[in-house]
């Protein structure tokens, strides 16, 4: 993916998506093939390697009611990445967790509560926001918004948009819904059992789908044919 591009991932459930997407974190290790990340094999990198890799990358995960741990306040939630990489200047990191709080629409006061006490959006904001706290360089978006009220989806949808042209990120959004993938991203790679069978920009995709698994996917929402 080119910096700063929305790169989706459309596949149906058990096709891979969120194991693919796990291996290019480097949160699951591969045996075979090759990762490139900035030209560089993720595959090969040392310990400390991974480490600023890990400073670059974020993940959003899909459920925002087991992706935050229950007995941690919000601010405990959101310095951790700060701590874990050593950014140890506590005005920095207080300002750092003031800003993104600002930003992903919550507020300071929401600081000292947890998780329980919000909604599902409100629990994907906070997730956001512990992603790119660190003001990461690409950021794989695993269904963020598939586990929300439809209500809300859009809310986090423009939220993920906004925060990509303010920081410049690159996302891979991993989704099922295509509706969701033409309106957000510029290219699609399609995945079948385990395999990338199709890659092309979302206007080739909709207007001339190749593979006949891509033909089956678009086939199967009325919104379309």
């Amino acid at each position: 993916a080119r910096e700063g591009s929305l790169v989706a991932l459309v596949g149906e459930s058990g096709s891979g998506k969120s194991t693919l997407g796990n291996c290019i974190l480097k949160l699951l290790e591969i045996n075979d093939g090759e990762i490139l990340y900035d030209g560089k094999n993720i595959k090969n990198f040392s310990k400390k390697e991974v480490k600023k890799f890990r400073e670059k990358t974020g993940l959003i995960f899909q459920n925002p009611y087991s992706s935050l741990n229950p007995k941690m306040k919000i601010k405990d939630i959101l310095m951790e990445p700060l701590i874990v990489h050593n950014i140890q200047n506590e005005k920095r990191r207080i300002v750092m967790l003031n800003n993104i709080v600002k930003l992903t629409g919550l507020n300071v006061d929401d600081l000292e509560r947890f998780p329980h006490e919000f909604s599902g959006g409100q629990r994907q904001r906070i997730a956001i926001a512990r992603a790119l706290i660190l003001k990461p360089e690409f950021v794989v978006a695993d269904e963020p918004i598939s586990a929300l009220d439809v209500s809300i989806q859009a809310q986090i949808i423009n939220l993920l948009i906004d925060l990509k042209e303010r920081f410049n990120l690159t996302y891979l959004f991993i989704s099922h819904d295509l509706n969701v993938v033409k309106y957000l991203c510029s290219k699609i790679a399609i995945m079948y059992r385990g395999e990338i069978v199709e890659i092309g920009t979302t206007e080739e995709i909709f207007k001339n789908p190749k593979h006949k698994y891509t033909k089956l996917l678009l086939n199967s929402i009325p919104e379309i044919v």
